[in-house]
């Protein structure tokens, strides 16, 4: 099956990313939704025995597992661009114009969408890719590691630990002016959030960027191994990293949960979240490239070919939902209907994206990503 291939693309790659975007989607709605901005009084107001048990399921099972995952598709989308593209003259100055103009969506959406953007980030991580890639695949995989499980132990040895449960004064600026009916405040709250993120001096924060950037080497790795383009052909590395990664990274991510906050041997359990997602995208693979998959592949590959235009819409609608100048919602749901309004919105994307790409080429941000890039207008429409 080798992949999968449809018309250039490898079809269970864009499945992949998908079922990424859909585990994206439900921790960005539990972030808007100000679940982490209230009080503990507050929350446990708001959250029943259902809800709470929903939040646990949701921290274990999908908290960071499919960011992993979405950076891990982001180093192999480079690999399978570089294998299409790096034979053309100005292969480079087209590259970093790429980058560029993710940098901008990326803070667009910081300061009008979602203020947990991960464009910007991938942007600037993006441009050691092209340095990366020249590296022996030993190598590759060995600072991947590095980065994916050396650095929770450093920071674990530096004594970093997970933040308390006590409500900070800026979760609570944040709730009060996301609250707000008026707009411009919620720009500003956006761009301090993201920008002022370290200011705590919370060093597991740094976590964030170690596990993506091992992430986006990893899949840099992957795709240089062909692993995606020839999914028949490795089913038994696949078989046996799912078999391993799974029970593994949810024993991990489980303790993560469990363990005290003030212990930082809790950090060093941060290392489940890049094995889980792992297996997760192992076993997805395996079942998406199986001849009987067709259909449900191709429903999945239309949104993962709309990664951007569905990922930045997540942030539209979230704020529209829960933002004070939309129908401010924020602060009223639990885990469970957020959980269910997740599900909701991915089916109306996954619908929307099938139309989308019938009479057209590629998704609206996608178009205005390739045409910053080529500094020309593409052709949107198919012929």
């Amino acid at each position: 099956m080798s992949g999968s291939k449809d018309k250039g693309r490898l079809q269970v790659v864009d499945a992949v990313r998908a079922l990424a975007l859909f585990g994206v989607l439900v921790m960005n709605l539990r972030d808007m939704s100000g679940l982490n901005f209230l009080t503990a009084e507050a929350l446990a107001s708001l959250q029943g025995p259902v809800d709470e048990a929903v939040d646990f399921l949701l921290h274990v099972v999908f908290d960071e597992k499919f960011l992993s995952s979405f950076s891990f598709l982001f180093g192999l989308s480079f690999y399978l661009l570089l294998e299409r593209k790096s034979d053309q003259p100005g292969f480079l100055a087209m590259y970093f114009r790429r980058l560029l103009a993710l940098a901008g969506f990326g803070l667009i959406n910081i300061a009008f969408l979602y203020w947990a953007d991960i464009l910007l980030v991938y942007a600037v991580f993006g441009t050691t890719l092209v340095l990366m890639v020249r590296l022996p695949q030993w190598l590759l995989l060995s600072l991947s590691a590095a980065f994916l499980f050396g650095a929770p132990v450093v920071l674990a040895m530096l004594g970093a630990v997970r933040g308390g449960e006590v409500q900070t004064s800026t979760e609570l600026d944040a709730l009060q002016t996301f609250s707000h009916p008026a707009y411009w405040p919620d720009v500003a709250q956006g761009l301090g959030l993201y920008f002022g993120l370290g200011a705590s001096g919370n060093l597991i924060e740094l976590w964030d960027h170690t596990n993506v950037y091992g992430m986006l080497l990893l899949g840099l790795w992957a795709g240089r191994a062909q692993i995606p383009h020839r999914v028949e052909e490795n089913r038994t590395l696949l078989r046996s990293v799912a078999s391993i990664c799974l029970p593994v990274g949810l024993l991990l991510s489980v303790l993560w949960e469990v363990m005290p906050n003030g212990n930082p041997l809790t950090t060093v359990m941060r290392i489940g979240a890049p094995i889980l997602a792992v297996g997760y995208m192992s076993l997805a693979a395996l079942l998406l490239s199986r001849p009987g998959a067709q259909s449900m592949r191709t429903w999945l590959a239309s949104p993962g070919r709309l990664a951007l235009t569905n990922y930045l819409a997540y942030g539209l609608v979230g704020q529209v939902l829960f933002y004070g100048w939309g129908l401010g919602w924020i602060g009223n749901l639990g885990s469970t209907e957020i959980l269910l309004l997740a599900v909701a919105i991915y089916t109306v994307a996954l619908v929307l994206s099938r139309l989308w790409l019938k009479p057209f080429k590629m998704g609206p941000m996608e178009w205005v990503w390739r045409c910053l890039t080529n500094l020309r207008l593409s052709p949107l429409r198919r012929k």
